[in-house]
Formats: structure tokens, sequence, C-alpha cells
């Protein structure tokens, strides 16, 4: 990439780590910003350890749909309290 990197800030990680972890940013900031992490062993760890933790539990962990019957009743109870709310 020829942009210019800015000044690393760890704090600016932070706030976009799992932005870039769970594709919401374009491809070309998530570029920048896996160049801009390298900058930083403790950002990079940091990284590795969310996209680590992140696979292992998409992994391991079964998905399962719930019953027509299930929905409707989670529905319901949501609108009973929204209702309840206003």
């Amino acid at each position: 990439m020829d942009q210019q990197l800015p000044k690393h800030d760890c704090k600016n990680f932070v706030k976009k780590v799992f932005l870039v972890l769970d594709g919401a940013i374009p491809e070309e900031e998530k570029q920048l910003f896996i160049e801009d992490i390298q900058r930083c062993k403790g950002c990079l760890e940091h990284y590795h350890i969310e996209r680590y933790f992140k696979e292992f539990v998409y992994n391991k962990f079964e998905r399962k749909c719930c019953s027509d019957e299930l929905k409707e009743n989670i529905i319901s109870e949501i609108k009973k309290i929204d209702a309840e709310e206003h």
C-alpha cells in the first residue's frame, strides 16, 4: 500500500478490532489496520487472540434452528416487554 500510516494508536485498535474480525469494514481499511497493528507487538498479539477465540467459538458450537413455536413465543415476549415500557 502506498498510503502513509498515521502514528499508531492502541485506543484506535480497540475500537476497530471487532469490526475487522466481523468483516464490517472495507477490505482496504482492513489492510491498513493490519499494517498498522504490525507496528505494535501488544496490539498484534491481542488481534491474534481475538481472532483465534472467534474461530474457536465458531467451530465449536453447533448452530441449531429453533422451532417456529419458540420463535413466536420469543417475539411475543419481546412485544409484551416493549408494550410495558411504552
